[in-house]
């Protein structure tokens, strides 16, 4: 009997031919840096690679430090000396191993083939730890409590102020921008956008200020760059942005150190209640199975 491939060893072998992907198409390199691209792609929580100078002490235990035949852990892609995420898991119907695979097949990093056998033996040993009363407590497209947190804080930093603006308010928006996307000029159906992304990191608010019309390849693409990091050595739009936030009185709180503390303490208190909540229920539930 063939020994199950888990999730780690099946990422990591197929890391060299990622990389060696990304040597010749540098974007792709930078999207896999995107904690927004390797949710989407991977769903994993964290950049599917970071640079290592990036890595702080906190994050270092969610990225490889080491393993053959590369003792340091360390990738040199692009001059640029990175470490992979470590944060995958089996699960009953993994949606990680299942992307990861498409993935591969769509970049023709693998085949059909190889895919199939490995997904075989996963299959087959799956199926073993759930008759062996193995298979730890997971749920097929779950809520995620990373999920929560992150809507708590988007929740918090769009309800902060006074500020209120109704659908004419918008209308004016898009009229500023001449109903174009703020960022290509493009015209066509334009979504609401968050010049600055509305996280623990951005800091961006659901004010007017910070509310520009975008055409939706553009929405896409951005992720959660701010406009700055988006539009890069477009100054010319860039100005165009900061112009319509100084008319709408809106100053993005981006550096205040003092707001990310007070956020990261909320993302750790909605877990500790959700966790809190859980175990409790929990409990009820056990009692209730003994009863006759």
């Amino acid at each position: 009997m063939q020994d199950e491939i888990k999730i780690g060893e099946f990422v990591r072998s197929y890391i060299e031919k990622i990389f060696e992907y990304c040597e010749e198409n540098p974007d792709e390199f930078k999207r896999l840096q995107d904690k927004e691209y390797s949710k989407d792609i991977f769903d994993i929580n964290y950049p599917f690679c970071m640079k290592t100078a990036d890595i702080s002490e906190k994050d270092l235990c969610r990225y490889w430090k080491r393993f053959s035949p590369h003792p340091d852990g360390e990738y040199v892609v692009c001059n640029i000396k990175v470490r992979v995420c470590s944060q995958w898991f089996d699960e009953y119907i993994n949606q990680s191993r299942k992307l990861f695979s498409q993935y591969l097949f769509k970049k023709k990093l693998a085949t059909k083939q190889e895919l199939a056998q490995l997904k075989a033996i996963s299959i087959k040993n799956e199926r073993i730890k759930v008759a062996s009363g193995k298979r730890k407590n997971s749920r097929y497209r779950g809520n995620a409590i990373g999920n929560a947190q992150n809507l708590a804080i988007r929740n918090i930093l769009s309800n902060l102020g006074s500020e209120s603006f109704n659908a004419d308010d918008w209308n004016i928006t898009k009229a500023y921008f001449v109903n174009q996307c703020a960022y290509c000029g493009s015209d066509g159906n334009l979504e609401m956008e968050h010049a600055v992304p509305i996280n623990k990191e951005k800091l961006g608010e659901h004010r007017l200020g910070n509310i520009i019309p975008s055409c939706k390849p553009c929405n896409k693409k951005k992720h959660n760059k701010n406009y700055i990091e988006f539009l890069g050595s477009n100054t010319e739009r860039i100005k165009i942005i900061e112009e319509y936030m100084r008319s709408r009185n809106y100053v993005p709180i981006t550096k205040s150190a003092e707001i990310k503390q007070i956020l990261d303490q909320a993302y750790r208190d909605v877990g500790l209640i959700a966790e809190k909540y859980i175990k409790t229920i929990n409990a009820l539930d056990s009692g209730g199975d003994n009863e006759t």
